[in-house]
């Protein structure tokens, strides 16, 4: 069974992308999973170099977060890391265990169903996105099971 972010990687290959992870955007910030055009094939820039000396065009750059994404400050990081990149899209990925997270933590989310527990993450974590960081891009919040689906489709699962 693969990861979240051996599924993005082998996604975009099979989308014609070429695809890195832990791409240093800026030397601050790292972008879990990067698809770039294939018409640019240029070497990872090194942590150093950043995209910023290597002629690379990032299409989409994702950010997961796996089981942190209850915390404002990891979220509006991750759209801080997208803006360094300066993908056409940035797609922030929200994990499953997310949901266990949330149901431990507070009592008044305990005997709530998956759906409504998913409703409630991804309104906070576009408040965050759009209220609080302003992203400089557009930023598409997916769930873990939406990104397999969307893999599954493409055969890649």
């Amino acid at each position: 069974m693969l990861n979240i972010t051996e599924l993005i990687v082998n996604l975009g290959k099979k989308l014609g992308f070429d695809a890195e992870t832990e791409v240093p955007a800026s030397l601050s910030a790292w972008v879990d999973v990067v698809w770039y055009d294939n018409r640019f094939r240029f070497p990872k820039p090194s942590a150093s170099e950043t995209l910023l000396r290597v002629p690379k065009l990032p299409v989409v750059g994702f950010e997961i977060e796996s089981s942190s994404a209850l915390n404002a400050k990891h979220v509006k990081g991750s759209v801080s890391n997208l803006n360094n990149l300066g993908p056409s899209m940035g797609v922030i990925i929200l994990g499953k265990a997310n949901l266990d997270a949330l149901r431990k933590k507070t009592g008044i989310h305990r005997n709530k169903s998956d759906k409504e527990l998913w409703d409630w993450l991804i309104e906070k974590v576009k408040l965050w996105i759009y209220a609080e960081a302003k992203p400089n891009i557009r930023i598409v919040v997916m769930r873990e099971d939406e990104l397999v689906e969307w893999a599954k489709r493409e055969g890649v699962y």
